[in-house]
């Protein structure tokens, strides 16, 4: 009775971790397109698991909004007042950290959508960027290397996210083991 306790607690645990995530918006993007009608190669993406901190004090931020995207590309043929050319959509998550100030995005499988497959769409099927991520008005990226680190669980010790330009900000986002 013991050890059936015990697993429904440790069972409760790891539900409570995910319960701090609201829904995924998926197709994501600055217009409505209305539904895709082409699909890119599936991208598992692992579970991921971040602490959030002040940077100069190293204080754990708890309960704070982190904002997930998983950004692909995908071909467009001239809509309105766009050009031909490539356009980034993504799917959205939001989570909140918990009282350690560590938050946990659920495994997810992208699948990179388009709108278009007309004749000049050629061999530009939508494709897998990388993974954007926002706490206030902070941007952070996180690589498809750092992506294959996590999933071949590489990750030994915490990986400080930066934005593509470099920009380290008053927040610190680290990957963790």
């Amino acid at each position: 009775m013991r050890i059936l306790l015990l697993i429904v607690i440790f069972m409760s645990f790891d539900v409570l971790s995910f319960a701090q995530c609201e829904e995924m918006l998926e197709n994501f993007s600055d217009e409505s397109f209305g539904d895709p009608i082409l699909n890119g190669t599936p991208v598992s993406i692992p579970e991921i698991k971040l602490s959030v901190a002040k940077r100069d004090t190293s204080e754990i931020i708890p309960l704070k909004e982190v904002r997930l995207r998983y950004v692909w590309k995908h071909y467009l043929v001239q809509y309105k007042t766009l050009k031909d050319g490539w356009r980034n959509s993504f799917d959205i998550i939001t989570c909140r950290t918990n009282d350690e100030g560590v938050v946990f995005f659920p495994e997810y499988t992208l699948v990179p959508r388009g709108w278009y497959d007309g004749s000049k769409l050629g061999k530009k099927l939508p494709k897998f960027l990388e993974i954007e991520l926002s706490v206030e008005n902070h941007h952070f990226w996180i690589t498809k290397n750092q992506i294959k680190k996590i999933q071949d669980k590489k990750v030994k010790k915490p990986i400080d996210l930066k934005g593509p330009s470099g920009y380290v900000g008053p927040i610190i986002i680290e990957i963790i083991p």
